[in-house]
């Protein structure tokens, strides 16, 4: 840690910055410390679809950094954000000198490669509120979000030990709705019907949930047509 430290260095961006786009060169991984960053690609229409929302914990750009090809996404600060960037000439002596820390980074780019398969999982077999439901349950048993948290036997347990609880949404609701792959009316009439039934509280992008346990049941009582 002390090597990586002494080579790395702080980066600042305030929300809405770009910090890289798809194509630039990629010489090493960012740690978000604070605020929340989105990746995400775009076509020629304009289009954009949201990858990945990270928030202080999360690392990212390791994957394309061993195999010194470009950013396959942009990377932008959703809200003000403090990053760590640590150069990839810095990671390959302590790889080097260190074989745990090569075991440590390949559990951590294992651990995104597990979570890309729960996004198809969720994108093909979840309803939209499902997915809302999954997203909600995965910031509370974890701390950072999960599409597929809630479909995890050990995260229900602890989750049912949380009767209420509040949490506060990451982003703006076309970012979320492109993260969880709907439009942003779908998303709102899916918040609606969780609302209507009494399963959460939103006013604006604070979220109460009254029983967590009555949430994780319903998403999983519902159709996921």
């Amino acid at each position: 840690v002390d090597q990586l430290a002494a080579q790395s260095r702080a980066v600042f961006l305030p929300a809405g910055q770009v910090l890289f786009r798809r194509g630039t060169p990629s010489t090493g991984f960012y740690m978000v410390r604070e605020g929340v960053m989105q990746l995400s690609v775009s076509n020629s229409e304009g289009v954009v679809k949201v990858l990945e929302i990270l928030r202080p914990g999360n690392a990212f750009g390791h994957a394309v950094m061993f195999v010194r090809e470009p950013y396959p996404v942009d990377a932008t600060a959703l809200a003000d954000a403090r990053l760590v960037f640590v150069p990839a000439a810095a990671v390959d002596r302590v790889l080097d000198e260190d074989p745990a820390m090569a075991r440590i980074m390949l559990a951590s780019m294992a651990r995104r490669l597990q979570g890309k398969v729960q996004d198809i999982a969720m994108l093909s077999l979840q309803s939209a509120t499902q997915r809302i439901v999954a997203y909600i349950l995965g910031a509370i048993g974890a701390g950072s979000y999960q599409v597929g948290g809630g479909a995890d036997d050990a995260g229900s347990d602890s989750r049912a030990a949380v009767r209420s609880t509040r949490i506060e949404l990451p982003a703006l609701k076309q970012v979320l709705a492109s993260r969880l792959g709907m439009t942003p009316e779908t998303f709102s009439r899916a918040m609606r019907t969780l609302a209507d039934r009494g399963l959460i509280h939103a006013a604006g992008p604070a979220v109460q949930i009254p029983d967590v346990g009555a949430l994780d049941a319903y998403a999983r009582s519902v159709s996921t047509l």
